[in-house]
């Protein structure tokens, strides 16, 4: 682990949970359990200060490789140098597409096609253009525009450039290039803290700000930590096993931190990568691609509605009702009435891993890096052009998910590495966010923010219906504040 790591004091964290094979209180759900014991309170305490004093330490400290103070830079000012630009536009690229023809409202005439190669050149302000990292979008006044309130479906209509300038900060967050970012935070009225979480609308849950790029990050921080103590999970008389991948905590995290709603994709660009996640793989509002195979964590709902759906156990344990093969069918109560099949609950550590990946959309068989590399040497030793195997492979979508030389298996001996740098990664991230709201602390309390941040993460991994779990996972850190308490 690195050296952040063996700062915190994840030994007494890990000895406040056991891991069950079945839990009566999760659906007999293969997790951690947290131990109500009288210390217990006081373990989850302490991890969770020097968690925050580490943070907070290690955010000052990376603070002054930067000007101190920042001159406020007037709206028609470039603050996204050029080489920074040509770190971030492939980023850009996955979220902002180029496009090849003017929108509804704009100026053909005016319109430019996407720069071939290098950056956007169209420099004119009446200029649009397809660029994906346009250069009006480099400029102070870009991160000067405002958050509209608006209606149901309406989010984009009122907040499309506004919502585009935050993807433009997340991203600048994803690659470190915090420069830009703090120079925009010298202008006293940013609108940073307006978006440290937000809606699109308020039917909807808060899955656009920029605190879900620390949220996951913590998340997925704290349990690959923490399975590290629990080497049942991962180790039977040295021999590596993958028996972690099954646990509830390790799943629902992963869930979490991959899932897809219409917008919010930027903070989990770097769990998608690393998991071999992709996009729409799992869903907000999710229903099992095979209903019949998992009827049984299913019941009838009247005309299927079902508006939210909760990740955290929270939802009704009860019995569906019968019904057969089809995911619709009439209620025998009221034949008139159209019911569909909603989730009960999800199945977290009731399943395995590969059916978990497959659980709402299949995904097929996930090859490693390397198998792709012996395919490609097997074609060529058959006389191929190597032309040849590179298009075979990319017709049939032979292409490695992730970043783990064992894909999916972060814990294996084999990904320590990518592990570690993942870990790593996952810790800057929390770190540059803390940063930047240390630089808006006028606007926000960032330590208190962050606070509530670790503690739900822990949790809606551990909660449990078991006496006593809950109380202690809410209390144990009984002065920290609501997170609508901590927004000036």
């Amino acid at each position: 682990m690195a050296s952040h790591e063996n700062q915190l004091p994840w030994e007494d964290l890990a000895s406040v949970f056991q891991l069950n094979y079945t839990n009566t209180y999760q659906h007999g759900a293969y997790n951690l359990h947290v131990l109500a014991h009288p210390d217990s309170k006081t373990k989850l305490a302490n991890f969770l200060d020097a968690f925050m004093r580490s943070v907070s330490d290690e955010s000052i400290r990376q603070r002054k490789q930067y000007p101190q103070k920042y001159r406020v830079p007037n709206e028609d000012e470039v603050i996204i140098s050029d080489e920074v630009a040509a770190r971030i536009t492939p980023t850009v690229c996955r979220w902002h597409l180029e496009k090849y023809s003017p929108n509804k409202g704009e100026n053909f005439e005016n319109f430019h096609q996407p720069c071939l190669k290098g950056l956007c050149i169209h420099t004119n302000e009446s200029d649009t253009c397809g660029c994906a990292l346009s250069f009006k979008e480099r400029k102070m006044a870009a991160f000067q525009r405002d958050k509209i309130e608006n209606y149901c479906y309406e989010f984009e209509k009122y907040n499309e450039e506004a919502y585009r300038n935050l993807n433009v900060v997340k991203t600048l967050i994803l690659h470190g290039e915090m420069d830009a970012v703090l120079r925009s935070c010298a202008y006293e009225g940013s609108r940073l803290p307006d978006w440290w979480e937000e809606v699109e609308c308020q039917c909807l849950p808060p899955d656009i700000g920029w605190n879900r790029i620390c949220k996951y990050a913590i998340k997925m921080y704290i349990i690959l930590n923490l399975l590290h103590f629990f080497p049942e999970s991962w180790d039977k008389d040295g021999v590596p096993v993958d028996d972690y991948r099954n646990i509830k905590a390790y799943q629902l995290a992963i869930r979490s931190c991959t899932k897809t709603g219409y917008l919010g994709d930027v903070a989990m660009y770097p769990h998608w990568d690393f998991f071999g996640v992709k996009k729409g793989q799992f869903n907000w509002f999710p229903k099992p691609f095979d209903v019949p195979l998992w009827k049984h964590f299913m019941r009838l709902e009247r005309d299927g509605y079902c508006f939210w759906f909760h990740d955290d156990d929270t939802a009704d344990d009860g019995v569906g009702l019968k019904a057969d093969d089809e995911s619709t069918e009439r209620s025998p109560q009221a034949p008139n009435e159209h019911h569909a099949y909603t989730l009960t609950f999800y199945p977290y550590g009731l399943i395995s891993y590969e059916e978990f990946l497959n659980f709402e959309t299949p995904v097929g068989h996930q090859i490693n890096p390397s198998d792709s590399t012996h395919v490609r040497w097997m074609l060529c030793q058959k006389g191929l052009p190597v032309e040849i195997p590179n298009c075979i492979l990319e017709y049939a979508d032979y292409t490695p998910r992730g970043s783990l030389p064992l894909s999916g298996k972060p814990l294996h001996p084999q990904c320590k590495q990518e592990l570690d740098s993942y870990l790593d990664y996952c810790w800057q991230l929390i770190v540059r966010c803390c940063m930047l709201g240390y630089e808006l602390k006028d606007e926000m309390d960032i330590e208190s923010l962050l606070r509530v941040k670790v503690k739900n993460s822990l949790s809606e991994l551990f909660r449990c219906k078991c006496d006593g779990v809950n109380k202690l996972l809410e209390d144990f850190d009984s002065e920290a504040p609501d997170e609508s308490e901590v927004m000036a």
